[in-house]
């Protein structure tokens, strides 16, 4: 269906994307992977999303930056070896659908739907959409319903990549407990206080922490809202950046990922739904 005025189509190296401008703000969307690569509150006229300079933009690979959609595992946690399956999931590389759009007085909604939800690790019967709102904030709703007649299991996450002006004058609060820390072997340990990320950090925080509060300069920048989630994700590769491929070996001082996930494990029942929502709050 063609979309609503505030929405212009575009295509780029076989991409397509959903470029939104309305009286609050501006956001881009590719199709390819379900993926938001930007979000400018006209308030404040400030990019709240990170895309990598080298990130392909062509469908050859994922997108490095923005927001990814992790499902129905989050990293490698499939059941197989690691490799064996495409990390994350199958969805942040699949073309999506636009399935509707509408505008009013608050933004523009717009629904989109993967190709397919049923592949190699994961053979349930489902439907995924997400919904995005954009406005004087950005809220972003992955729905999972369970159309099948077994319950099944499944993880995702929103991997969203925040900008910073620059890490080491990046502050995080409202995260508490413990975390689970990838970098030394999966060892519980508690958050820090202040939380400032002072070399690479890959950390699950295990509480459904509903508000986290990025803060640059002292002053508040960014609040991440979560719902539906049993997990946040905080993740900055510093300099091991410059190992990764599509990242400038320096990009990890622009970006921070705190990232809405399920990570401990969602069972869904047959024609029960889960809606796993970030909503990104510019102050």
């Amino acid at each position: 269906m063609p979309p609503v005025s505030s929405v212009t189509v575009s295509e780029s190296n076989g991409l397509t994307f959903l470029d939104v401008d309305n009286a609050l703000a501006t956001a881009r969307i590719s199709l390819f992977g379900g993926h938001i690569l930007s979000y400018v509150p006209k308030s404040d006229d400030k990019e709240r999303l990170w895309v990598s300079p080298h990130a392909y933009l062509n469908g050859e690979r994922p997108i490095r930056g923005g927001i990814p959609v992790c499902w129905p595992w989050f990293s490698d946690d499939h059941g197989r070896e690691k490799g064996a399956l495409p990390s994350h999931g199958f969805l942040r590389t699949q073309v999506w659908k636009l399935i509707d759009s509408k505008d009013d007085d608050s933004g523009t909604t717009i629904e989109l739907s993967p190709s397919f939800t049923r592949a190699d690790g994961f053979e349930n019967e489902c439907n995924v959409s997400m919904v995005i709102k954009v406005g004087n904030t950005m809220d972003i709703s992955l729905i999972t319903e369970n159309t099948g007649v077994a319950p099944f299991e499944f993880n995702c996450a929103l991997h969203t990549y925040f900008h910073v002006d620059h890490i080491q004058h990046t502050l995080i609060s409202g995260i508490e407990g413990q975390y689970k820390d990838k970098l030394d072997n999966w060892a519980l340990k508690a958050t820090p206080t202040p939380y400032a990320i002072t070399g690479e950090t890959d950390r699950i925080h295990l509480a459904p922490i509903k508000t986290a509060d990025i803060e640059v300069d002292g002053n508040a920048f960014t609040q991440v809202v979560s719902e539906g989630n049993d997990s946040l994700v905080v993740w900055n590769p510093w300099q091991s950046a410059a190992s990764i491929s599509d990242m400038d070996p320096f990009g990890y001082k622009h970006m921070l990922c705190v990232e809405t996930s399920l990570t401990q494990g969602k069972t869904l029942a047959p024609s029960e739904c889960h809606t796993l929502k970030q909503t990104i709050v510019p102050r």
